[in-house]
């Protein structure tokens, strides 16, 4: 088994003479001091064309330092933000690690926005800048006007076909970095703001979690350590093909891989067609995945050589509970299932390496964190009780457990709350189980927010959107389950239903279409309803419940039956 996180973590701050005072920019030039040539990143450009790049730690150094001075030099100084809407790449990760290492934080904004939801975004996070991919150009450009604080667009034109023409008033950032590599020596404080990764929204608008530089470095950083220690042994190697604008591949893969120096491999997107084969050339030991992925895995054809790799274990989350067995005996790795969130406190659920961890469990707490069941007035539920899962939060480590969310110091305080007793908890709004042994199984979100694919969607995002329709009176939007449909998928898929003006008509295609541009790909509905009337509460509150019960019927329009396309 790896080292303690203790132990790791030591080592780790030993080396690389890492002390409160320590900034991100120090770390990074001492890494690329001390391993030079030693390969951190391999990124695969084009799979089935062989084409693939390596990274250094001196290279992560040199290219990032590119982009500081060129931040610099187009006017932003620490303090600053910009907006990263860019595709799997090391660009990705240059741009990133440059603002980082100057003071400027960085807002990681899905791809897959559009419309009012990119627009909200860009704007709420108050950037100067946005970095940006040419294949995403387009959606840039159709919210330009409603972006009053942006100075600069940098357009990435890595693999750009010879006809693409950069857009007039932005500049590509390959000449944005044609700039100095020297170190720019920008003193950044530990209560920076670095990163900030929006929540899809619940009932309301998205809130921005923000992580600050004490949590990058020093004795605070070793909290992404938790998986390094377990991924940081001889002859290990990530892969990713998860998105880096989300937690998992940028916290549980790029930066653990960096911090623990095991080498990393990076492709654009998932292709279940194409994963093991990936993982087999690269000598991959450990990757991650998401909700419905072990599914598409085990629906591509049987192989002779399925079994053929180096993977060790698999980090997953949420996988169907009757696929897990299946999955581990055709592919001959271990699922580790586990639980945690972009704004969760920094607390986590896992399997700990137990090998009889029971199906579908999300695991236990690590050792020294108390989780617990409880009701809405504080009472810890019994075994097999539902109710909302809880970490308690020591008085000690209150302000590292504290989630800020950027300008809303309402939301913020709301995560952590005092029981009578004075205990202090923190609330994950998920709803959970505890069996008699301690294993935690999930039920379901407590919140009005719908889970597909890997995405967390707000209901109150897609209803906006469809509520602008002219015919539209009202919409509800939530999630149904594969059951429910006669399919076996773990997550949601999304249905609406609709209520019309009086005297309106629509077909569920012409929704569609007005849908396209206004919502990103994975927000657009598969299952629509049209109904006279949604069922309300006395408060005129809409009651999902009853919408969920009823799920997919007769008259129910399914876009993927119906053969209609959503673009990308």
């Amino acid at each position: 088994m790896s080292e303690s996180i203790g132990t790791l973590s030591k080592k780790l701050q030993e080396k690389y003479n890492i002390n409160p005072t320590t900034t991100f920019a120090d770390l990074v030039k001492t890494k690329a001091e001390i391993s030079d040539d030693k390969v951190f990143l391999t990124f695969i450009r084009d799979f089935d064309k062989g084409i693939d790049e390596n990274y250094t730690y001196q290279d992560m150094h040199l290219q990032s330092n590119r982009v500081a001075n060129a931040l610099l030099e187009a006017g932003l100084k620490r303090g600053d933000g910009i907006s990263l809407y860019q595709i799997n790449s090391p660009e990705f990760l240059f741009v990133l690690f440059g603002a980082w290492k100057i003071g400027i934080y960085v807002t990681l904004v899905n791809t897959g926005l559009k419309g009012d939801g990119l627009q909200f975004i860009i704007d709420h996070s108050d950037s100067k800048l946005i970095a940006t991919h040419w294949s995403l150009i387009d959606n840039v450009l159709n919210i330009k006007d409603q972006l009053p604080k942006i100075e600069h667009i940098i357009v990435d034109m890595n693999e750009a076909p010879d006809d693409f023409k950069l857009p007039q008033g932005t500049i590509s950032l390959q000449h944005f970095m044609d700039i100095s590599d020297e170190d720019a020596n920008i003193k950044v404080d530990p209560n920076d703001m670095a990163t900030l990764i929006y929540t899809s929204g619940t009932t309301g608008l998205p809130k921005a979690t923000t992580f600050f530089h004490r949590g990058m470095y020093g004795l605070a950083f070793i909290g992404v350590m938790i998986w390094a220690s377990r991924i940081a042994q001889p002859g290990f190697k990530l892969y990713s093909c998860l998105p880096l604008f989300h937690g998992n591949a940028l916290q549980l893969c790029t930066m653990p891989g960096y911090y623990g120096e095991v080498p990393v491999v990076l492709s654009k997107r998932f292709s279940a067609s194409r994963l093991w084969d990936i993982v087999r050339k690269y000598d991959i030991t450990t990757f991650n995945v998401l909700g419905s992925m072990p599914q598409y895995l085990m629906k591509q054809p049987p192989r002779p050589n399925d079994k053929d790799h180096k993977v060790q274990f698999i980090g997953s989350a949420a996988a169907p509970k009757e696929l897990v067995r299946d999955f581990e005996e055709r592919f001959g790795v271990k699922l580790w299932e586990g639980y945690g969130a972009v704004d969760g406190g920094g607390f986590s659920l896992g399997a700990q390496g137990d090998l009889n961890a029971p199906v579908g469990s999300m695991g236990k707490p690590p050792e020294g964190t108390i989780a617990e069941i409880m009701d809405d007035e504080f009472n810890i539920l019994g075994p097999n009780e539902v109710g909302e899962l809880v970490f308690l939060v020591k008085e000690q480590e209150k302000e590292q457990r504290k989630v800020s969310y950027y300008k809303n110091p309402e939301a913020s305080a709301a995560r952590i709350q005092k029981a009578p007793d004075g205990r202090l908890w923190f609330l994950t709004g998920d709803l959970a189980t505890k069996d008699e042994n301690g294993w935690f199984f999930f039920v379901d979100r407590k919140k009005d927010s719908i889970r597909r694919r890997g995405e967390n969607i707000a209901a109150w995002s897609i209803e906006r959107a469809i509520n602008t329709h002219d015919k539209v009176l009202e919409s509800a939007a939530y999630g149904i389950k594969g059951h429910q449909v006669g399919e076996d998928y773990a997550e949601d898929e999304v249905m609406v239903a609709v209520v019309l003006q009086p005297n309106q008509t629509m077909e569920p295609e012409e929704l569609l279409d007005y849908l396209q541009d206004k919502l990103a790909y994975f927000q657009i509905p598969r299952f629509i309803d049209f109904v006279e009337e949604l069922p309300k509460s006395k408060v005129h509150r809409i009651m999902k419940r009853f919408l969920k019960e009823s799920g997919v019927t007769k008259t129910t329009y399914d876009r993927e039956k119906a053969g209609y396309e959503v673009k990308r």
